[in-house]
């Protein structure tokens, strides 16, 4: 049977055919029935773009629907700067993203797609067709409908957010990001979910949620204070006790580090003052630190701290760009 649906979708992504014998491929892969090897033949039709997390990853996910004879969705525009269109296409190209889009947008042509996307150095409150508050972190993407038809709520999220979610338990709000899906019925969680981190990270504030992982086959059930932390790299998930103080952190306005390495504080620093860092990785060791700023710090101020405990380093801040050089 394997073999048989490699090949099926192998075929029908080589040649182009009719309309309506499109519309049956779709509605087929879009069956429960071997959901799995679909999903892995799907897989391969991606792998074989040999995308890459660079500017031409778009091209690359335009080139996997095109194979797929799937249109463009119905988008609604509210951010200025897409950077993330190659955690888009990775999002997108899983079974249950990418399909659960075609489902809507081939059996459901009325219904359209809203982006938002919140820039480098900002935050920003979306107020979702249900009701639904999401709170999204800086450099964070989030694509949901216009209007949430069927029997269930689903978002999908790149970066990482903040959810209040209104009770409906005939119709659970899930929030999909690469491997990781969370479900509640009514409930307040956070999901970090960057593309440039490792890890992902789903976090029960109140409430009841569901945290599933696609590539271990894992499912949580989370009590408030838990949190469910997935690396990308091993696909291996674990529960574990958070510090609620620290996941809500940056809505308060505060950063805080914990166990992270100088390049890692340098990448959490651009999100949050939305600039680049420039300088040779060499410079610093895997040595990992703790920091905690008040709201309202300065770059300049975190800097001359850090050039304190980690040392060897001086800065020049330019345009949107700050310059760390070797201290001679």
């Amino acid at each position: 049977m394997k073999n048989y649906i490699q090949k099926l979708i192998d075929r029908f992504t080589r040649f182009n055919y009719s309309g309506s014998l499109t519309n049956e491929v779709h509605r087929w892969l879009l069956q429960n029935r071997h959901e799995d090897l679909k999903e892995e033949a799907l897989r391969k039709v991606w792998n074989e773009t040999k995308a890459k997390s660079d500017s031409r990853t778009e091209e690359s996910l335009q080139q996997v629907l095109h194979r797929l004879q799937v249109s463009p969705v119905s988008r609604t525009y509210e951010m200025s700067v897409w950077r993330y269109a190659a955690a888009v296409a990775v999002l997108c190209v899983s079974i249950v993203s990418t399909f659960w889009l075609t489902k809507h947008y081939v059996e459901q042509p009325s219904v359209s797609m809203v982006e938002k996307y919140i820039r480098y150095g900002e935050t920003g409150v979306i107020n979702l067709p249900d009701g639904s508050v999401a709170h999204l972190n800086s450099g964070s993407y989030i694509l949901y409908p216009d209007n949430f038809e069927g029997n269930t709520r689903v978002v999908h999220l790149i970066g990482e957010a903040n959810f209040k979610v209104v009770k409906n338990p005939n119709k659970p709000f899930i929030v999909k990001s690469a491997d990781v899906s969370v479900t509640a019925l009514g409930t307040e969680f956070d999901v970090e979910a960057y593309p440039e981190e490792d890890e992902i990270v789903a976090t029960l504030l109140n409430g009841k949620i569901k945290v599933e992982t696609t590539m271990d086959t894992t499912s949580y059930v989370l009590s408030p204070g838990e949190q469910v932390v997935y690396n990308k790299k091993t696909a291996q998930s674990q529960l574990v006790m958070a510090r609620l103080s620290d996941v809500t952190a940056w809505q308060r306005g505060e950063i805080i580090f914990r166990g992270c390495t100088a390049g890692e504080v340098f990448q959490q620093l651009e999100r949050y003052y939305g600039i680049t860092f420039r300088y040779n990785p060499n410079l610093f060791n895997e040595d990992k630190y703790n920091f905690k700023f008040k709201r309202n710090a300065s770059m300049e101020d975190i800097l001359e701290v850090l050039q304190i405990v980690i040392g060897n380093f001086d800065y020049q801040v330019g345009e949107h760009i700050c310059y760390i050089k070797s201290r001679r």
